[in-house]
């Protein structure tokens, strides 16, 4: 009798545990996206693209440039620096398999260091200095629910920044707070394209509050942003349905709370650790090889343009130091990268094309170009982000490129 009580409390507090917060809206808001045929065949058509998409050879580490933006009605909402910058400290650990608490995913899971990182934005749209960090007030309560947030303060650039929107979000109708949402990677409005999160549950301190503390709503929104879905799949919670994630066991249960290992649901083990599932924070873990791999591809695939931002890159250290006037093209290239110049040419000049590594793998002379055309052959380069870099006797030009075959 006492295990049967024990048993229905614990199912009890599990029922309880999941009307009181809604996890992600983002099944809701894929749902809403997908009643526009527009939207259906751009996600056909990106899907067929990452089906396609060769496994990178390289392990070159990805630089997304962040802008977070605090909308607040009051003080409490209006959270500290500090509490934004556990989130991106978070981020990082937790996608470069920095973590901790990796020993929460099962042996026979696997957990990847994505090699993508995210830093706080140093100079903002116009190449003026910035924080990364936007504040605006409101009297608008629920700015998720009602869509007010991207209304209040619009996206910045989304070809080069990841925009994560902080504030009020809002309850789901039945008195369940959402704790975050996230744009698919083909969003359509360019002013809402980017991440929102509640700020009951962004970063690690301030108004972060248990059990979703450590960062990982924001972990698990991320992952939708560069292409992942829930891991029950696509279309619902169905054993037939799945992620589009090969190393990721299909599941047919959304489990909440820290469930104990293991679970099935679909005649094998159910990944109970991964950051796209719904337990709380302290029990994610891990996203797999094949998510990676999913996550990079998107990000060179639909977010190209990312990888090519100055974002980063502190204002006075611009990547033209000397204004020499030159094209690059085509940026991604495939299979040959052109160089072509204006003006006056220093004869002496050095054409250098180094990988994230630092590893110069391409090295030439001006006397090598044709005309004022310089044709580089990439077939044998791997796939990733490399510095063209153009070197004079008292001058040097550099700009990134993207090879992608």
């Amino acid at each position: 009798m006492k295990s049967a009580f024990l048993l229905i409390f614990l199912s009890l507090s599990v029922l309880l545990h999941a009307q009181s917060y809604q996890r992600c809206d983002y099944d809701r808001y894929l749902s809403e996206l997908n009643r526009s045929e527009e939207f259906r065949r751009s996600t056909n058509e990106l899907e067929e693209k990452l089906k396609k998409a060769s496994k990178q050879k390289t392990e070159n580490v990805f630089i997304v440039p962040v802008v977070v933006h605090v909308i607040y009605k009051n003080s409490t909402e209006n959270i500290s620096d500090a509490q934004i910058l556990s989130q991106i400290d978070a981020l990082n650990k937790d996608f470069r398999k920095l973590n901790t608490d990796t020993g929460l995913v099962e042996p026979e899971f696997s957990i990847a260091d994505t090699k993508i990182e995210f830093c706080l934005a140093q100079r903002d749209p116009q190449g003026n200095i910035t924080s990364g960090i936007t504040r605006d007030s409101t009297n608008i309560d629920n700015i998720g629910t009602t869509d007010q947030y991207y209304v209040i303060r619009p996206a910045w650039d989304r070809n080069s920044y990841l925009n994560i929107w902080v504030g009020d979000y809002g309850t789901d109708g039945q008195g369940n707070d959402i704790l975050g949402r996230s744009s698919p990677p083909n969003e359509s409005n360019p002013n809402k394209d980017g991440v929102i999160i509640t700020y009951r549950a962004f970063g690690t301190t301030g108004t972060a509050s248990s059990p979703y503390n450590k960062g990982r709503t924001t972990t698990h929104e991320v992952g939708h942003w560069l292409g992942l879905y829930h891991p029950w799949g696509v279309n619902g919670v169905s054993c037939s349905d799945d992620d589009l994630v090969n190393d990721t066991p299909n599941q047919g249960q959304v489990y909440y709370d820290c469930p104990t290992n293991p679970r099935i649901s679909c005649g094998t083990k159910d990944m109970l650790s991964n950051y796209m599932g719904y337990v709380d924070d302290a029990c994610m873990a891990n996203y797999s090889e094949g998510q990676k791999e999913r996550m990079r591809n998107t990000l060179v695939i639909q977010r190209t343009n990312l990888l090519l931002s100055k974002g980063c890159l502190p204002v006075g250290l611009d990547e033209h130091k000397k204004g020499r006037s030159f094209q690059v093209f085509p940026n991604p290239a495939k299979e040959q990268l052109n160089i072509q110049w204006e003006g006056s040419i220093d004869e002496k000049a050095k054409i250098e094309l180094i990988d994230i590594r630092g590893a110069i793998v391409y090295s030439c002379g001006m006397n090598e170009r044709t005309k004022d055309i310089l044709k580089l052959n990439t077939t044998e380069l791997e796939n990733g982000i490399y510095v063209l870099r153009i070197r004079g006797e008292k001058w040097i030009d550099q700009t990134k490129v993207i090879i992608q075959h």
